[in-house]
């Protein structure tokens, strides 16, 4: 190669370095506008309180979530009670959370932070929308995985992913947004607990002593004895922290799916009926509260739901025992 050649070759590979660092230099960037610590949804720190429905879309199940008056219900749960403070504590976590660290704009890379809905088949990316009163939509963004301070998110309709710094909840389990809590009353109010087994014979009552303290077995025979003063107590926990692991509208019952009938009677005159049936391998209830009652219980804080016999509620296993209990479970054998 001759000098002059070389001396060419040079020039060019020197003149096309100083074009491509001029283009990298005056090139307009999106961090321009990204400071760390910036909010990443400003828009809707001062319009908490003008929010109306929130979706959460995982491609498998969606939930929303609408608000009547000051109230919460979930509209894809047949618009059953949830928890408001649920709903302000995730809608406080959005507003509150930082840009934190740019990450990947490639697609192939979003299942990787769980971003890559709505393709996530195997992983849990979610779609979180919020509208507000307006029917305007304040928020829209995939959430991905979570780490100790952050989770990493997507706008809608932008490449850039993120990381913020804000935890942010988001539950795409309806559980965890809804009013699980149904009855809680103490072992101490229960008077006098009925339970109607099917089979006649089965069918005992049993009232509290003087002392309020245990649960007797009524009108028993010389031959019929308890096999502890304390054996029957537990029944009177029936209605204490009872909790459903997934509700629906009130379902109509046949007599042979019937497995228990139970009555409380409480010392302030309050009644509480409960039908427990079978439904395939589960046991579901169905509450009924005469309206006295159900205001009393309410102002009281017992009872969760204001519309409790519009239900039936799936029980957990933890209070199947109370179904299966028959009088002879409670007696010495012979």
């Amino acid at each position: 190669m001759t000098n002059k050649y070389f001396t060419y070759l040079l020039l060019t590979t020197i003149s096309l370095f100083l074009l491509a660092l001029l283009s990298f230099v005056i090139q307009p960037r999106y961090e321009t506008s990204f400071n760390k610590g910036e909010s990443i949804f400003d828009n809707i720190q001062d319009k908490l309180n003008n929010i109306k429905e929130i979706s959460i879309d995982n491609n498998r199940n969606k939930i929303s979530i609408i608000k009547d008056n000051n109230n919460w219900y979930m509209s894809s749960k047949s618009n059953y009670k949830v928890k408001n403070e649920v709903v302000r504590r995730n809608l406080i976590q959005i507003s509150e959370l930082r840009f934190f660290e740019k990450k990947t704009k490639e697609e192939f890379l979003y299942s990787r932070l769980d971003l890559d809905y709505p393709n996530n088949e195997e992983g849990d990316s979610k779609l979180v929308s919020i509208i507000n009163n307006e029917d305007k939509t304040l928020v829209e963004f995939v959430l991905g995985k979570r780490k100790k301070n952050g989770v990493y998110i997507k706008k809608l309709n932008d490449q850039q992913t993120w990381l913020t710094s804000g935890i942010l909840e988001m539950s795409s389990i309806e559980n965890d947004w809804l009013e699980t809590l149904i009855l809680n009353i103490e072992y101490k109010d229960v008077k006098r607990v009925s339970i109607i087994q099917q089979n006649q014979k089965d069918s005992f009552s049993l009232e509290k002593d003087e002392n309020n303290e245990n649960l007797k077995i009524n009108d028993l025979n010389k031959d019929q004895l308890p096999k502890s003063d304390l054996i029957a107590n537990f029944l009177g926990y029936y209605f204490s922290n009872l909790i459903f692991e997934d509700v629906t509208k009130r379902k109509s019952l046949e007599n042979s799916n019937i497995v228990t009938k139970i009555k409380f009677e409480l010392f302030d005159d309050i009644n509480i009926f409960a039908v427990i049936f079978n439904e395939n391998k589960d046991k579901w209830i169905n509450i009924d509260i005469d309206n006295k009652s159900g205001i009393n219980l309410q102002e009281n804080g017992k009872l969760l739901v204001s519309n409790v016999e519009n239900w039936s509620y799936k029980l957990p296993s933890t209070k199947y025992n109370v179904s299966d209990t028959t009088l002879e479970n409670l007696l010495v054998e012979d």
